[in-house]
């Protein structure tokens, strides 16, 4: 399973009924939580490309090196 290259921390309870994701983002420097009633995991786990936090510090990374390549 591929995961963020930002994601810091990733649990997951679950607690009856319901998934409770706790992660963490390294980009934005929070802790976040997710309820979910079935097994579906955040956008940092499932689609992280689509993730505007992660196309902001990518976008950041690629104008760093571009800049020092040239």
């Amino acid at each position: 399973m591929r995961r963020c290259p930002y994601l810091e921390l990733l649990v997951k309870d679950t607690r009856g009924p319901l998934r409770v994701y706790r992660f963490d983002c390294h980009v934005d420097h929070l802790s976040k939580r997710k309820l979910s009633l079935r097994d579906s995991p955040p956008i940092c786990v499932r689609d992280y490309e689509s993730c505007h936090l992660y196309q902001e510090e990518k976008g950041r990374e690629d104008g760093l090196i571009r800049r020092y390549t040239e």
